[in-house]
């Protein structure tokens, strides 16, 4: 598994969201985003709305699976 911790940089309200799961798709392994005390899997738009994605906000990124270092990194790059 690895982990990765971000600072979100610019946002553009639901197509952030969009991108997000669009970019997990892309990736074998399982995603989740973490903020706080909630995760969300990347491949679920419902989960990635309900822990919501805002500029300045911290978040954890944990892939596990057979790609999980360039699908974090690009997790990582992409929400910078």
């Amino acid at each position: 598994m690895v982990e990765k911790l971000v600072k979100v940089g610019i946002t553009d309200g639901d197509r952030t969201v969009a991108k997000i799961v669009q970019l997990a798709s892309n990736y074998k392994s399982k995603i989740m985003l973490v903020k706080n005390d909630m995760a969300a899997n990347a491949r679920s738009i419902m989960g990635v709305m309900a822990i919501g994605v805002y500029e300045g906000e911290n978040f954890k990124i944990t892939a596990e699976g057979t790609d999980e270092e360039s699908a974090a990194e690009a997790f990582y790059e992409h929400l910078k």
